[in-house]
């Protein structure tokens, strides 16, 4: 398997995405993409784990062990590879609700994340996530830094064929519920 970018989201949310505690994200843009809104350009990337803007505070007291330090490293390990199975835009945070078994947020995180330019709906993004048997280590690049959701890689990274992190009956099942909550705006991918 061999792709050029990566879409960056939290170190802690990679983590629970790699151990299946996690199978969805929300997104509503960095201050770095254009017009300062996440567009969903790919639909098979890396993860790119970063330590900006993580925040404790929003993250359910089960999951706050797994904080990384806080320094940054010199090289970024590339240890998951996801695919879109669903996409659904959030109007409030209340549509969130009964799904907090598939990610590791608080009420509080949805609430912050509609409240950042509120005119704009966020977009929840369903990942089947693929753990690599190895790590791809990234150097630290500038171009890698600052507030962007997609990262194109300096070069196209090859990997050894990834293993599901969880099983396809579970991820059925998963995204099924997942889906049941947005009805009107089912988007399978």
């Amino acid at each position: 398997m061999t792709a050029d970018v990566a879409l960056k989201e939290w170190a802690v949310v990679v983590a629970a995405l790699a151990s299946g505690e996690q199978l969805l994200i929300v997104r509503k843009g960095g201050i770095r993409d254009p017009e300062g809104a996440f567009q969903l350009e790919h639909r098979e990337f890396f993860l790119y784990p970063t330590l900006e803007h993580q925040n404790q505070e929003v993250v359910r007291p089960e999951f706050k062990n797994r904080f990384p330090g806080e320094a940054g490293p010199q090289q970024v390990p590339l240890k998951v590879y996801a695919g879109v199975a669903f996409c659904a835009p959030i109007s409030g945070p209340k549509q969130m609700a009964g799904l907090e078994k598939y990610h590791i947020w608080t009420p509080e995180f949805f609430q912050k994340r509609m409240e950042y330019k509120p005119a704009e709906p966020a977009l929840l993004v369903v990942l089947r996530a693929y753990r690599l048997t190895e790590p791809v280590l990234l150097p630290a690049a500038p171009e890698y830094a600052g507030c962007v959701s997609w990262v194109k890689l300096a070069q196209p990274v090859q990997a050894a064929l990834p293993q599901p992190v969880i099983d396809n009956r579970r991820f059925r099942i998963a995204l099924e519920e997942i889906a049941g909550h947005f009805p009107l705006e089912k988007k399978k991918v």
